[in-house]
Parts: structure tokens; sequence; C-alpha cells
């Protein structure tokens, strides 16, 4: 398993270094200047930096990629997956089926957690010292698994559950796939990742890409 990270604070705003597009291809340049701020600019052109990354180090690129059913996009030989929030964007790669998540740690929305969260991991957050960081490091575990899975957000919430356990978490009750569970904290985000077969990851582990060394 590989990591991969963004931080988009050292990135110029991709509108006003026109060069930075030239690091990602058509279809990403266009979605990227649709975006209004330029953070948001940042992360979509940080995710296609990682993904063009992670498909030239397995002798691919774009044009191999396919989408599944759910846009979730696929290619042969490799598994991965990029996720985006607050001053970061990251990257995994992996042997088998993988997902990742990260946010922000913030004010969370608790009332999604009443409404859509199995009644254990509610419980689980109650009990927190931090409620916060509590409600997104489940919320990124859940995330990681339904993009694993491929189902995304058509995977309902309440469909599985995380266990929290002496030794970690662990995938309780599920229609879907088995995997295996790591998450981190670093710089103020939540970081989990989800996998088929058991792995061990830290922070160390994550491939700092110089987007600016790249020009």
């Amino acid at each position: 398993m590989k990591l991969y990270r963004i931080h988009i604070t050292h990135m110029d705003d991709p509108l006003q270094n026109q060069r930075l597009l030239e690091l990602v291809s058509p279809k990403r340049r266009e979605k990227v200047i649709r975006y209004r701020m330029p953070d948001d600019r940042k992360r979509s052109l940080g995710a296609g930096i990682i993904l063009r990354e992670i498909l030239h180090e397995n002798g691919l690129n774009e044009s191999d990629l396919r989408y599944s059913e759910n846009e979730k996009p696929v290619a042969d030989s490799v598994f991965f997956n990029v996720s985006h929030a607050g001053d970061y964007v990251v990257g995994v790669s992996s042997d088998c089926e993988v997902g990742c998540d990260i946010e922000k740690i913030r004010k969370a929305p608790m009332e999604i957690a009443k409404r859509h969260f199995r009644a254990t991991e509610s419980t689980y957050i109650d009990a927190s010292t931090d409620r916060d960081k509590a409600f997104f490091t489940l919320w990124t575990l859940k995330e990681s698994y339904m993009k694993m899975t491929g189902k995304g957000m058509s995977l309902p919430l309440d469909a599985f559950e995380i266990v929290c356990t002496t030794d970690g978490f662990v995938l309780g009750k599920s229609p879907e796939k088995p995997c295996f569970f790591q998450t981190m904290e670093f710089d103020g985000h939540i970081f989990s990742v989800s996998n088929e077969a058991d792995f061990v990851i830290t922070e160390a582990d994550f491939e700092d890409l110089p987007v600016e060394e790249m020009l």
C-alpha cells in the first residue's frame, strides 16, 4: 500500500498560475476551473495530480480509466482512491479493493449521527471526551468503506456498523465486503483507510508530493 499527500496551502491558485493546469489532463482542467473558490480549485487539481501519479507508477494513464456504475474510477492492475478536505488532498493505492477519506476536525453535525449512525456508533461518540473528533473518525471510516465497496453514498450509513475495540476499529454487521481499517490524525485532520486485506500505516508512510517542483 502507498499513501500520497498534497498540502494545498503550498500551492498557487491554478487560475493565477496556469502552468499548474498542465500537470493534469484536459478533462481534469475543465473540472478545476469550474470551481469558484481558489481552495476548491487547488483540491481538485491536487486530486488530479495524485491520480496521475498513481497511474504513472503503474504504467497507466487516464485513458486506461474506466468508471463503475457509481462513477468510481477503476483501472487494471491497481486499486486506488483519492479524497480531499480542509488543507489536504490524499490518495492511496493498493493491490486489493481500497477506499480512503479525510476530513478536517470541526464542529460536527451530530444530527447526522443521531439519524443515520448505528446505536453503538452514537454511543461511542457520546462517551468520547472529544465528540467532534469521534464523529469525524467514524465518518471517515464509514466513507472509506463505502468507497471501497464501490457503492459510495448509495450504501446507506446505517447499512453497516463500525465497532471500536481495544485493538482499533473493526467492521461489524455489514451486507457488503469484509475489510480492515486504519485511521490517524494529523494537523487537525482525520484520515481513514479501508482495505480488503490487513495492513498497517503511519503518517511517515505518506509521500508528500512537491507540486511546485513538478512544473
